[in-house]
């Protein structure tokens, strides 16, 4: 098995059992012969950077995904079919794969992830603080 990162980029006012459908073709496609999924990230709906095909809204997912070629070549053939996926992009990482330890891995990632981004709102909450502070001291004193 090897390691792949697939962006895909659907439109973005597909309805709700559409989009449901679609993702299951994929996952189910990316999971033959024991291929597997190792982290799906659903972006949501985003503003494309220049309008494609007349869109110029997107509905992101990035999978990291441990599969064969042969899955990976069938999957980019349904992406390059379907005509509610705006675009794609399958890029392979490594041609081996450790699928817990990599899951490990990026969990570990996400939780650093979060821990910078708590800390970055707290200092950002001090800083207000402080800065209200000095306002309404200095206010105090006229």
């Amino acid at each position: 098995m090897r390691e792949y990162e697939a962006m895909i980029i659907a439109k973005a006012d597909l309805p709700e059992a559409e989009v449901s459908k679609m993702v299951t073709k994929w996952e189910t496609t990316i999971g033959h012969d024991g291929g597997q999924v190792v982290k799906k990230d659903i972006w949501g709906v985003r503003r494309l950077a220049y309008p494609i095909n007349k869109q110029n809204r997107g509905n992101y997912y990035l999978y990291d995904i441990a599969t064969s070629q042969a899955n990976i070549e069938e999957l980019q053939r349904i992406l390059k079919l379907d005509e509610n996926v705006i675009r794609s992009l399958v890029v392979k990482l490594s041609d081996t794969i450790d699928v817990d330890a990599r899951r490990i891995e990026l969990q570990q990632l996400a939780e650093a992830a979060a821990q910078r981004a708590a800390e970055a709102a707290r200092e950002r909450a001090e800083s207000d603080s402080m800065g209200a502070r000095r306002g309404h001291s200095s206010h105090d004193d006229e």
